[in-house]
């Protein structure tokens, strides 16, 4: 191949490297421990000792691939100028040795590597427990090599030794496939981009009122009568796409059918299962269009029996994600016989609502033999789960739920909505008008207001990484936070805008969960700490084919900290 010869023949002048001390890692691993040299790459140089894992095997492929294509060249300047060595050989080879090429990708899985660059050059090492933690180390190994800056046609790797590991299993996205449609392919790329940032869980919010794009082989009628057209459909094809590139990246799928609000697209289909889809939105749901599971008819559980049995056996993830969230009393008060039975039972519809929940999570426990995940509105608004449901937080401290003994998944819409400060999309709206055209007192909603987004503001990348997972919770509690997702909700987003909204904001919060919010001495990770990597990080994103975000003029990147808030000599991290 043309760049293997040349990068043969710049190994031979090792004097000549003119890169910095150090390349930006994201997220940072828990221990890096730089030489201060760079070892040129070999003509000859190789990533061997995956062949007992194809999905190894096709990592190791690939990320040679892309190391030599890429020819990486750091953007953002460094903060301190440091001289680096060059190695006494160049680097011929890493070896990957894993101890378990068949441990199944779950909850928990060992995701740890270790990853050793000599110093002199020569042979590099990549160990990792299991085939997981070896991809893990791949995706380290290549933000190591970099273009020489004096000649782009020489890569050399960084020599390093580090030991690195996840803070925290479950290192999400959210991915709302219902609002609007995504082809697969977007879903195929965002799941690249995740495998970049060591994220592992992709949950699919594949399903919600507007529209019903999964197909189901038990009720195809749904996606029939719900999907947006009969191509926007996740079919069986489909669906296997994206588990099987999500495997091969060590990715999970856990699947969510949001219920039993949310549901009102299925009215389309069997009108006599869901309330209230035929009224106006305002008064019955958060957003339009309303409709909800009628909590009485046998016929709509069965059916609802059927969907969460044919998705847990379809997604092999020992998760379900049962949705919950968002139910609006005043919906169920239409129908009267909900009406009639809460007075005979003198129960409130919340009640009947928390009983049907817990009916619902039984099944997926008892039935089904998975681990039931469901949004905290439940417990939240006055009901109680089995300690085995995880929950996911949006709204409420995450302590409120790990006192109760539950683990929680961190997801709150101040921090980690990545819908939130764009503005309003219901239509009509006359608050967006303005009487003087300029701020006044009463107009509280165009100035230094929500202007129509109710998470209002846009939550930046900083804000993401100032959340602390460990905050209020003691070590003895009861519940853990096992980990948090960003949530891509796509009432205002499309193919067009997926990459951008994501990335590289997201890489904040996958860091930290990752990384943690405190290094091994304790100290808590700053935004200073993390600017410089996480703006070189959207170039070479971009260099990788994910469209992400600009975080700043590249003049800020070129004059170190001349863009910050405050005058570096006289802030602190």
């Amino acid at each position: 191949m043309k760049f293997t010869s040349l990068t043969f023949i710049s190994s031979l002048f090792l004097a000549a490297t003119t890169v910095q001390a150090k390349t930006w890692l994201l997220p940072i691993p828990q221990s890096v421990e730089w030489t201060g040299h760079a070892a040129p790459l070999s003509h000859r140089f190789t990533i061997r000792g995956g062949d007992n894992n194809k999905h190894v095997r096709k990592a190791a492929k690939r990320y040679t691939d892309l190391i030599f294509k890429e020819r990486w060249v750091k953007v953002q300047v460094d903060y301190e100028k440091e001289t680096l060595e060059s190695s006494k050989d160049a680097l011929t080879s890493l070896d990957i040795i894993v101890d378990d090429n068949k441990a199944l990708l779950d909850y928990g899985i060992d995701e740890s590597y270790s990853l050793e660059i000599p110093q002199q050059g020569g042979k590099a090492t990549l160990s990792a427990p299991t085939w997981v933690g070896a991809l893990r180390g791949l995706e380290t190994f290549s933000q190591l090599v970099e273009a020489d800056h004096g000649n782009k046609k020489k890569l050399i790797a960084h020599t390093v030794s580090i030991t690195d590991a996840p803070s925290y299993p479950h290192r999400g996205v959210s991915f709302d496939t219902s609002r609007n449609y995504f082809p697969v392919e977007d879903i195929l790329r965002t799941l690249d981009a995740m495998s970049y940032n060591k994220m592992n869980v992709l949950h699919w919010h594949a399903t919600d009122a507007q529209s019903w794009p999964l197909e189901s082989k038990s009720h195809p009628e749904l996606s029939i009568n719900g999907a947006y057209s009969a191509h926007e459909v996740y079919g069986p094809k489909q669906v296997k796409q994206v588990l099987d590139h999500a495997e091969s990246l060590g990715i999970r799928v856990v699947l969510e059918i949001d219920m039993p609000a949310h549901t009102g697209i299925i009215a389309e289909t069997y009108p006599d299962y869901i309330i209230g889809y035929h009224e106006f939105w305002a008064k019955y749901a958060p957003e339009p269009p309303a409709g909800q599971i009628d909590l009485l008819n046998e016929d709509a559980w069965e059916m609802v029996k059927d969907l969460v049995k044919e998705g847990t056996e379809t997604f092999p993830d020992s998760f379900y994600h049962t949705g919950g969230d968002e139910i609006n009393a005043a919906c169920y008060e239409l129908d009267e016989n909900i009406v009639n039975y809460t007075k005979e039972h003198n129960m409130t519809t919340h009640e009947l609502w928390f009983d049907w929940t817990n009916k619902l999570v039984d099944y997926v426990t008892n039935d089904l033999k998975k681990r039931p995940i469901v949004w905290e509105d439940p417990i939240r608004d006055g009901g109680s789960l089995p300690e085995n449901v995880v929950v996911q937080v949006w709204t409420a401290p995450p302590q409120n739920y790990t006192s109760k003994g539950h683990d929680v998944i961190v997801s709150n819409s101040d921090y980690f909505y990545l819908d939130c400060g764009n503005g309003g999309w219901v239509g009509n709206d006359p608050r967006y008008i303005s009487p003087t055209q300029q701020a006044t007192p009463d107009d509280i909603f165009n100035y230094g207001g929500t202007g129509g987004s109710w998470c209002a503001p846009y939550h930046t990348w900083q804000r993401m990484y100032t959340f602390d997972p460990t905050y209020g919770i003691p070590e003895d509690s009861p519940g853990k936070i096992i980990g948090g997702e960003v949530c891509m909700w796509n009432e205002q987003g499309g193919p067009t805008v997926l990459d951008s909204k994501l990335w590289p904001r997201s890489g904040a919060a996958a860091e930290l969960w990752w990384s943690g919010g405190y290094d091994k001495e304790g100290e808590r990770r700053t935004v200073r700490q993390l600017q410089p990597r996480i703006l070189d990080w959207n170039y070479r994103l971009v260099s990788r084919g994910i469209a992400a975000q600009p975080l700043q003029p590249l003049w800020c990147l070129r004059h170190p900290e001349r863009c910050d808030l405050e005058d570096p000599a006289e802030a602190k991290d």
